[in-house]
């Protein structure tokens, strides 16, 4: 399963990254989503994630999420990412890596979240 689960979140950035948003069904109904640094930081069911996403794209624009390495500890998958873009506004460009932690209920994801310290994330499923 974690296998087709990796392959599964590479298409989800690849379709993020090229202006198609993120697909709610691969998400549980109840999911938990959390990105410390943008908005409310903690999100609940799928409008709670699209709301989430709606307030990074709103905070940034032309936002990439390149994933760089994937950890498997199951049932969680740990994605290295370099998030970039230009703030609203003023046009400044961001760049930074984090790390998303997603948690897997059979092949949707239940729990995601986002890590400024990639090490914390390895941490917090058992990889360091």
């Amino acid at each position: 399963m974690s296998q087709e689960n990796v392959e599964m979140l590479e298409a989800v950035y690849a379709a993020f990254n090229a202006g198609g948003g993120i697909d709610l069904e691969l998400l549980t109904p109840d999911v938990e989503f959390t990105q410390p640094e943008v908005g409310e930081s903690a999100y609940f069911g799928r409008e709670g994630v699209e709301r989430g996403v709606k307030e990074l794209l709103d905070t940034f624009e032309n936002v990439q999420a390149v994933p760089e390495e994937f950890f498997v500890a199951e049932p969680h998958i740990v994605v290295f990412v370099r998030l970039s873009g230009r703030a609203r506004g003023s046009g400044v460009p961001v760049e930074f890596p984090l790390a998303h932690v997603f948690r897997f209920r059979g092949n949707l994801v239940d729990q995601w979240h986002a890590y400024p310290d990639r090490h914390k994330a390895l941490k917090a499923v058992g990889l360091e």
